[in-house]
């Protein structure tokens, strides 16, 4: 079972500004859709809320799993389930996934279930943004100690910022 982290961050390693994503790069959530349709997610409860919020439903054609120690306030609906930690939440959701006979778990943010989850990853799928960004969540340093780049593809031109999709597998 592959764990995998799903991020953007910014070149001195920003990935969120007042409880969201510091940028609106459209192929980027494309990629973000069309790497996690149909796969289990882990995802802290900020995060969890933040999408919410945005689209008014957790989101579609996914199950997502959330580590939090918090029991009241849950956004309800949609295929959600609560765990008291990333830890329980990792092991909930690969189990879903193979079950279902997949074999790839997302974590998705933010920044501590990323930070948790490290030592557990198999994969990091990274939209690089080629810009020092302001922001006020960060990836902790050497992060991608590691990790080895093993794929590298320019984004589109024309978005807010110029970007990079990379992938890292651990080794």
């Amino acid at each position: 079972m592959r764990t995998s982290l799903l991020l953007a961050a910014s070149e001195n390693d920003v990935i969120g500004r007042d409880n969201d994503l510091p940028w609106y790069l459209p192929a980027d959530l494309r990629r973000f859709k069309s790497l996690t349709a149909g796969h289990v997610l882990v995802a802290g409860r900020l995060n969890h809320e933040s999408i919410v919020n945005r689209l008014g439903r957790p989101l579609p054609g996914r199950i997502t799993v959330v580590a939090t120690r918090r029991d009241a306030g849950r956004p309800g609906g949609g295929p959600v389930i609560y765990q008291p930690s990333v830890g329980a939440a990792l092991s909930v959701a690969r189990a879903i996934e193979e079950f279902a006979g997949r074999d790839e778990v997302f974590v998705i943010g933010g920044a501590q279930i990323y930070t948790e989850a490290l030592a557990e990853a198999d994969t990091i799928y990274l939209t690089r943004v080629n810009a020092q960004v302001e922001g006020d969540v960060r990836m902790p340093a050497g992060w991608l100690d590691g990790f080895k780049l093993v794929a590298s593809e320019d984004g589109p031109a024309g978005e807010e910022l110029p970007y990079t999709f990379e992938r890292y597998e651990r080794g």
